[in-house]
């Protein structure tokens, strides 16, 4: 009975503690093993760039044609309303540049290859549409105060590319280069 009493408390709060490791270690097995590639960042409206100590980010992989979907993702429009995010594998080629862009969109998993993760915005007409938006939860990189004012004023002039870790489809943006 004695030992019951000291053990519960025990497996109450260790539950918590356990959540939070497993939510941990994709993002820090994925820094630690995963290929790292670069991506360039899209223009950012500048009186929007900053909120606090980290970048808002836009990425030109964020934005796709609807051509570059695959056909299992096409037929999945049917079927769902717009405003829908629907789970896709978004394959990343390298180009000439050494940077990595969107070469197809698709439902399926693929078994090699740069890949990553995404939800794609289920658009309203897609015989319209111009492009299509995906989300990678890349939105965000973090940065001390100073240099997030120094990125701030040489974003605005120059370019800049995110160094990112891809294991599996996850993604863990590392660094902002600003050339």
């Amino acid at each position: 009975m004695k030992n019951n009493l000291f053990f519960r408390p025990l497996i109450v709060f260790s539950i918590p503690i356990l959540i939070l490791l497993v939510l941990a270690i994709p993002p820090v097995w994925t820094t630690m093993t995963g290929e790292e590639i670069k991506i360039k960042t899209a223009p950012v409206d500048p009186t929007d760039l900053f909120r606090g100590s980290y970048v808002a980010l836009n990425y030109e992989i964020e934005t796709v044609k609807p051509s570059q979907l695959d056909d299992s993702v096409i037929s999945e429009f049917k079927t769902r309303n717009m405003g829908d995010y629907k789970k896709v594998y978004v394959i990343l080629k390298q180009s000439n540049d050494g940077l990595y862009k969107v070469d197809l969109v698709t439902k399926e998993k693929p078994s090699k290859g740069v890949y990553l993760k995404g939800e794609l915005e289920i658009p309203y007409d897609l015989k319209r549409a111009t492009t299509v938006q995906i989300r990678y939860g890349l939105d965000n990189y973090y940065a001390s105060e100073e240099k997030a004012k120094e990125m701030e004023t040489d974003a605005l002039a120059k370019p800049s590319v995110a160094i990112v870790k891809v294991r599996n489809g996850n993604v863990v943006l590392t660094d902002i280069i600003i050339e």
